[in-house]
């Protein structure tokens, strides 16, 4: 599943560059031509090499895709690098041609990721885990209990 989505994700990012720059879209492509230079160039190559052909390379190997370990370590390479790709898509270029990265944009994911995870195991400690009021349910846990 994970490959699929490396493929996937590769797939509908190719495309829509590829129709952006085909369509010579005026308002468009100067965008492209900022994020594809100067500093910026470093964060594109970084996005094709480590959300992609390095994920994809990996995930054609049995052996990795069957240690737990090596494939979280490939999804948490991927998450990350989502992350950078939505900084390379949202950041402003103030000064073209040069990237530059405030404190802010490294501590704002990780505060509002916090504020999520806090909230979510928040609310999961007032939810039940289990369907208790599901028919089928009981049935299930006397099949397991050997009842």
């Amino acid at each position: 599943m994970l490959l699929a989505l490396v493929m996937l994700w590769a797939y509908t990012s190719f495309s829509q560059f590829l129709i952006i720059w085909v369509e010579n879209l005026k308002n468009e492509i100067p965008w492209y031509l900022r994020r594809i230079s100067g500093g910026w160039s470093e964060i594109a190559i970084a996005l094709i090499l480590f959300q992609f052909a390095l994920p994809f390379l990996l995930l054609l190997s049995r052996t990795i895709k069957r240690k737990a370990e090596t494939l979280c370590a490939i999804a948490f390479m991927i998450v990350v690098m989502h992350l950078v790709e939505i900084f390379w898509f949202v950041a402003p270029a103030f000064h073209p041609g040069v990237l530059s990265i405030h404190w802010l944009d490294l501590l704002a994911p990780i505060g509002i990721g916090g504020l999520w995870l806090s909230t979510f195991l928040w609310q999961l400690e007032s939810r039940s885990l289990y369907p208790f009021h599901d028919p089928r349910f009981a049935a299930i846990m006397d099949e397991v209990s050997g009842g």
